[in-house]
């Protein structure tokens, strides 16, 4: 049985390893778990739960996640874990932002800006202005989303090359979306020294692949194919499924672009697989409205007004999570 001191080293050690080796993290944090529930160590416990559930999201095991979530809130219910409250609050709104559950999320990210300071890192902080402008950002207000990433950049420290990276690449697709497209080149540019640096593969695959969605916006269709394939083989080399997705719906749209019919309804239906076994909602409305475009150039109406159905059925869930009135006046606290 592992002592205290090689408890608390495996527990540091899964702390630094979890966006880098997902995998060796998350069985760190299984064993130090059980054996921390055995000495009756609640903060190491409390630590351990939350790694595992950073682990499992990492994977795009939401449901996994989501479980070890409760458990740590089940802990918090007996003991007195608060500085666990906000990296808890904060984890489970970037899962139900994953899986469309928009309302969920938009509450824990506020709840994480109110919190007391001994209740929540200032990472955390960061954090929640970064989902609140993701979530912004999936309804289309680029602007307020914009705001929310220049808030987390200007909060976080750069010496988490990390989390700095991660705020960089939100605000190049917030850049991309108001069609500032060489500001957004140049932040992806910037952020790919902070990733090879913190050696965050995932984060590396987000680059190359907004970098391949400027290209192809710009139509410069090789090269955006280039820099798509290097996204697509980054996200599958570390399991980066969400990313996968995503990488293959702007690699679609690009061979649908290319006149390369037939791959490119391929490509999207394999991001459709994906995107449906995750849960994605918005990434699968999305994949839709690309595959009703494939098929209009291939002159099947049928199937692509099938897709479009699909495209619009799920829009429309995925705005009635928070009405846009609600969402223009909703007040965030910015201090």
């Amino acid at each position: 049985m592992m002592t205290l001191v090689e408890l608390e080293r495996s527990l540091n050690r899964a702390q630094k390893l979890v966006h880098t080796q997902s995998a060796e993290a998350l069985q760190l944090a299984l064993s130090a778990k059980t054996l921390a529930q055995q000495l009756k160590l609640p903060h190491l416990c409390a630590q351990a739960l939350f790694l595992c559930a950073q682990a499992h999201f990492n994977f795009g095991r939401y449901p996994e996640s989501l479980q070890q979530l409760i458990e740590l809130n089940a802990l918090a219910d007996q003991e007195n874990i608060a500085r666990y409250e906000g990296a808890r609050l904060n984890l489970y709104a970037r899962v139900q932002y994953t899986l469309g559950a928009y309302h969920l999320a938009r509450d824990s990210w506020n709840r994480c800006l109110t919190l007391p300071d001994e209740a929540i890192a200032l990472e955390s902080r960061v954090q929640a202005h970064i989902g609140l402008g993701q979530l912004y950002y999936a309804h289309e207000h680029y602007q307020t989303a914009l705001s929310h990433h220049r808030k987390a950049q200007e909060l976080a420290s750069h010496e988490d090359h990390h989390l700095h990276a991660s705020i960089l690449i939100n605000i190049a697709a917030d850049l991309i979306g108001c069609a500032q497209l060489d500001e957004a080149y140049r932040t992806l540019k910037s952020a790919l020294p902070l990733v090879k640096a913190d050696q965050s593969y995932r984060n590396e695959g987000e680059i190359y692949m907004n970098i391949g969605l400027i290209q192809f916006l710009r139509g410069d269709l090789d090269r955006a194919t280039m820099s798509l394939m290097v996204a697509l083989k980054i996200n599958r080399l570390h399991h980066h499924q969400w990313s996968e997705a995503n990488t293959m719906l702007v690699l679609g749209q690009c061979q649908t672009a290319k006149g390369e019919l037939d791959l490119a309804i391929e490509t999207l239906q394999s991001a459709l697989y994906t995107a449906s076994h995750l849960g994605i909602r918005h990434q699968q409305a999305s994949i839709h409205a690309a595959l009703a475009q494939s098929y209009t150039a291939k002159l099947e109406p049928e199937l692509a007004q099938r897709h479009q159905i699909e495209h619009q059925h799920l829009r429309l869930q995925l705005l009635n999570e928070i009405h846009q009135a609600e969402l223009e006046t909703m007040e965030l606290p910015f201090t």
